[in-house]
């Protein structure tokens, strides 16, 4: 018979077995809703060089202080060429940046592979097609959708002159060509190098997009370079171009097939070279430097392109698949548009902001009156882009003209050989380009 003790006991342990007995176990962390996880962006860009090291910092204190954390890499090169690559690397490996520095018609190659973000929703909130030259949205955009973000226009048809060397010489601002040839033979005569320049073809391109401008005029740059109208390019004028550059080969020295075009800048800045056409970026180099514009260098357009603004636009595009939310990306892609962030960065690397509304206030006077030239060429249709900056024509067309030019510069070819082959340069991609359209016509309808 039970004892009323042990039966207590039995339903002690009866119930010790029943599942509702078992301790729970330790709840899993909540996860952090979305919003709250940390915002980050992977930057991917090429600035690299003293005075771009330096406005690169400006966009990373900008989004640092909106609480986003910065991430970046950097690949430099000859041009961008060997930064392209390491991109394509990346991106073939999975490891896509959220934003990566693009310019001229490689943002279409780009976003032709579909990778890309569409821009549309912060542009039209921000009202991008209302500030942004005509020229540069053309390459902003492709099929009519925002795809990348400007962040300045470089222009890069300039003279950056060693204020006490000209001074030396007793020289003025070149406003011909004959004018600029006597100012050269003045620098060489006094033992001064006239003209600075690196080895990489682009850099040689970029002198001859400005040589091309002040020989032929600017429908001529735009018709052969742009509209990529060969039959212009069979006009004399072509030659006379080359036969310039031929005569300005003459001005440079023998090393430079071996220094790069910050090189070229740091002869000039201590008065070893008179002169380097080169873009804008040099009065970012020159800044940083502690050079001050009119006090210790001047900064003059090329003889007979005044007028004309041969421009190179940095850009950025977004990723789909790179780091960040759309939150995030978002803020990213309003902060390199908004107009304090283009004020602070261009102050820095010696460009125009690529709006039209920026005040020119803050600016130096090369900075004044690129602003000034830019707001001008824009009105004129003579904002064009620079053949050496890819900005002009497509990379095929590009890569075509360095290998002329390049090719002419070393004294490998004749004026009149020059002028031929750029001529086919061009036909042979319309020639190409023609064929393509052909076939997609001839294919609309059939059935796969």
């Amino acid at each position: 018979m039970w004892t009323l003790s042990y039966l207590c006991r039995w339903i002690v342990a009866l119930a010790a077995l029943s599942p509702s007995a078992v301790p729970a176990q330790p709840p899993e962390p909540a996860r952090p809703p979305l919003s709250a996880q940390p915002a980050e962006v992977d930057i991917f860009h090429w600035w690299v060089s003293k005075g771009e090291r330096a406005s690169i910092d400006v966009l990373k204190r900008y989004i640092e202080q909106q609480g986003i954390i910065w991430h970046e890499a950097s690949a430099s090169g000859s041009g961008t060429a060997r930064y392209t690559d390491v991109l394509r690397q990346r991106v073939d490996a999975g490891k896509l940046p959220t934003a990566a520095q693009m310019i001229g018609f490689a943002i279409h190659e780009w976003a032709q592979t579909g990778l890309l973000e569409n821009l549309n929703e912060v542009a039209r909130r921000e009202e991008w097609d209302e500030v942004v030259p005509l020229g540069i949205q053309a390459l902003s955009k492709y099929q009519g959708n925002w795809m990348a973000a400007p962040i300045n226009a470089h222009s890069t048809n300039w003279l950056w002159v060693n204020k006490a060397a000209l001074d030396r010489i007793g020289g003025q601002a070149p406003d011909t060509w004959p004018d600029l040839i006597t100012l050269l033979d003045k620098a060489k005569a006094a033992g001064i190098l006239p003209l600075a320049i690196g080895g990489d073809a682009w850099e040689q391109t970029l002198l001859f997009e400005s040589v091309a401008v002040s020989t032929a005029g600017a429908e001529f740059y735009r018709k052969a370079f742009i509209e990529l109208d060969a039959k212009t390019l069979e006009a004399p004028v072509t030659a006379t171009i080359f036969r310039r550059m031929r005569i300005l080969k003459t001005y440079v020295d023998p090393g430079f097939d071996t220094r790069r075009w910050d090189q070229a800048t740091d002869l000039v800045r201590k008065g070893k070279a008179l002169l380097q056409v080169q873009g804008s970026w040099v009065d970012g180099e020159f800044v940083h430097d502690h050079l001050k514009a009119d006090r210790d260098f001047y900064c003059f357009r090329f003889p007979d392109t005044q007028g004309v603004y041969l421009f190179n636009s940095d850009q950025y595009v977004v990723f789909k698949q790179g780091p960040g939310s759309k939150l995030t990306k978002q803020r990213l892609e309003s902060t390199l548009m908004n107009p304090d962030f283009q004020s602070a960065l261009n102050l820095m690397t010696g460009a125009a902001p690529a709006r039209v509304d920026v005040s020119k206030a803050p600016f130096d006077a090369c900075g004044q009156q690129a602003i000034n030239d830019m707001r001008s060429a824009n009105m004129r249709r003579t904002l064009m882009g620079s053949v050496a900056m890819g900005n002009a024509n497509p990379p095929l067309v590009k890569e075509g003209i360095y290998d002329v030019v390049h090719r002419h510069f070393l004294g490998q070819i004749t004026d009149e050989q020059a002028a031929q082959q750029l001529h086919d340069v061009i036909a042979r991609y319309r020639n190409k380009a023609s064929q393509r359209l052909r076939s997609n016509v001839s294919q609309v309808g059939k059935t796969p």
